[in-house]
């Protein structure tokens, strides 16, 4: 069991899951953040990949302080650093890194920062990370996008932009937007049986068809509707309609959560 302790002298730690004894630790990483570590394969072994935030402007200790986020990569037996990325812009990093085939790595955040993916090559022994490339027009403020025949979804609203769910090749290539026609913002997405179940944030269930030419619903249904609280941030920057959490599927039956209640819903034949 490895978790993400994030203490300031434990980034990241180890335990037998049937003691509970600590198997390895690290360092601390760097800033806190909110990432969960995750799995990869790196020349068909597992690298474990923690990401670590950049400085956040409205906390830092100094005027001068910006310093960049980080990529790590660890052998996840012993907790040896094997390589790392060290030019991540977001100061408030949520989405774990996935990995995105080839030796390849996607990490994306909001708060306008976008996405970056890198590639993990081996040289004289030694693993290193190269950039292939960074861009503000894909993102995901709360969760990992998904991967389907080679082309990443995810739903970019942040507080400020609404570029609903997006639709992005390998290179970085935006292929559609959906904006807010409808609009998606800090849903959450799962695949199942080639279909994407994704609710929008707000009131709606979308089953929709992934298609990297462009959006392609096949059904949709209201099925939250007003609850919560809508005072303090909560209400600033998503009202009383928030189904952030992730959705669950088992045995046909999707379970969705807002602030107030929870429902289960029948989406197999």
């Amino acid at each position: 069991m490895i978790v993400a302790s994030q203490a300031p002298e434990a980034g990241v730690v180890a335990y037998d899951k049937r003691t509970g004894d600590v198997k390895w630790k690290t360092p601390s990483l760097g800033y806190v953040g909110y990432v969960s570590p995750n799995i990869v394969k790196v020349d068909g072994k597992d690298h474990l990949v923690m990401v670590t935030p950049s400085t956040n402007p409205f906390q830092r200790s100094s005027p001068d302080e910006n310093k960049r986020g980080k990529f790590i990569g660890f052998d996840p037996l012993t907790g040896e650093q094997l390589w790392e990325y060290d030019n991540w812009n977001c100061h408030i990093s949520v989405a774990p890194a996935i990995d995105a085939g080839e030796n390849r790595v996607l990490v994306v955040g909001g708060y306008e920062l976008g996405a970056t993916m890198v590639k993990i090559e081996k040289k004289d022994g030694k693993y290193f990370a190269t950039e292939i490339f960074t861009t503000e027009e894909f993102g995901d403020q709360t969760k990992p996008p998904l991967l389907h025949n080679g082309h990443f979804y995810a739903q970019y609203g942040t507080n400020n932009r609404r570029d609903g769910l997006v639709c992005m090749n390998m290179d970085g290539e935006i292929m559609w937007k959906t904006k807010r026609d409808p609009g998606f913002n800090k849903g959450s997405m799962i695949l199942a049986d080639g279909l994407i179940l994704a609710t929008d944030g707000e009131k709606s269930l979308y089953l929709i068809e992934p298609d990297p030419t462009e959006f392609m619903p096949l059904a949709s249904a209201e099925l939250l509707g007003e609850g919560g609280d809508s005072s303090g941030i909560a209400g600033r920057i998503g009202g009383r309609t928030q189904n952030w959490a992730p959705i669950a599927l088992s045995d046909g039956k999707l379970l969705i959560r807002d602030h107030s209640q929870m429902i289960c819903v029948k989406v197999a034949k």
